[in-house]
């Protein structure tokens, strides 16, 4: 690739050479070079660059028009038709970015994939500051302010990424103890997507942990609520066994995510399972019971009556089905 040059598009489109910033004028050079770099180093066909600048009403003398753009992009990025970043291919064009620190996106793939390693070697304060760097190169939405329906199928799997990554910086603080840091950027990610379960999840943990045991309720209701309102569903079961163990006190410090509270139970020598989790009878009592309000000490007696009532359901459904079991094991 020739020249120092800069590309950003986790964001609004930016360019940059040698540090000095190239200004690519006209919205459908800027569509046209945002559909490569959505695409680096990769074959970019002239139809597929006719959907992002148009969608579905190009004009006839499109592909002229494009042939038009790229020349245009070309003498702003100061190269010829031989050393261009701009590729020229039968049918199709290349944009060229061999430098992986040339383009946000390489960037942002390679500190993730480094914070991912970090997590698996349980090196989590290096993680937590590499996934911090890597959501850090995000300056908005992905080529924000580009209008282009084809651009936006192309941005869908970024963006997904990009919460998932979030997603994951969050686990990680809350591995390290970092619970009040994040409540306000968990609340305002949660806000902003309010079906992501694990984040409701870990905005319930941060909330318990820091000491507000009725906030994380309340967050539950307040999900709860939602999903049925406007999807019709439950949240996940992740979700209750969390709000379950919450409303009892029984959370350990080192649980921090909902998968942790979803041990399996050992395996009995007859090979049964031993009694599921969450179905032994729960105290009445806390240590961090809820106090000063009557209507909460109540709303917290209910829920606990409803966990007793499903836990003893759940024995007995398990006290049949092993009386069926070993009547069948005589049978035979």
């Amino acid at each position: 690739m020739c020249a120092d040059y800069a590309f950003r598009i986790l964001g609004p489109l930016f360019v940059a050479n040698g540090g000095e910033q190239i200004e690519i004028g006209g919205i459908r050079r800027q569509k046209l070079l945002a559909a490569l770099l959505l695409q680096p180093n990769q074959m970019v066909s002239l139809d597929r660059l006719v959907d992002a600048m148009w969608d579905d009403k190009p004009p006839a003398s499109a592909h002229g028009q494009i042939r038009i753009c790229v020349s245009g992009l070309r003498r702003l990025l100061r190269g010829g038709e031989r050393d261009s970043v701009i590729e020229t291919h039968p049918s199709c064009y290349r944009i060229s970015v061999r430098d992986e620190d040339s383009l946000d996106l390489f960037t942002f793939e390679r500190l993730v994939s480094q914070g991912r390693a970090m997590v698996r070697d349980n090196q989590l304060e290096r993680a937590e500051t590499l996934l911090k760097s890597a959501l850090a190169l995000w300056r908005g939405p992905v080529v924000a302010g580009l209008d282009s329906s084809a651009l936006a199928s192309l941005v869908v799997k970024l963006h997904e990424d990009r919460l998932t990554v979030q997603e994951e910086y969050f686990d990680v603080a809350l591995k390290l103890g970092r619970h009040q840091q994040i409540i306000g950027d968990l609340t305002g990610f949660v806000t902003d997507n309010p079906f992501r379960e694990r984040a409701c999840a870990q905005l319930m943990l941060a909330l318990y942990h820091s000491g507000r045991q009725a906030d994380a309720l309340e967050t539950f209701r307040t999900i709860r609520m939602r999903f049925s309102e406007d999807l019709g569903i439950e949240p996940a079961r992740d979700l209750h066994v969390l709000h379950q163990s919450i409303l009892v006190g029984r959370l350990s410090s080192a649980a921090t995510r909902p998968s942790d509270l979803l041990t399996p139970s050992p395996l009995r020598p007859n090979g049964h399972q031993g009694r599921p989790a969450g179905v032994a009878l729960l105290s009445r009592t806390s240590p961090n019971t809820v106090g000063g309000d009557p209507m909460e000490q109540l709303r917290l007696e209910n829920d606990l009556l409803r966990v007793e009532r499903d836990g003893l359901r759940r024995i007995l459904s398990l006290w049949l089905d092993l009386n069926d079991a070993d009547a069948g094991l005589a049978a035979s």
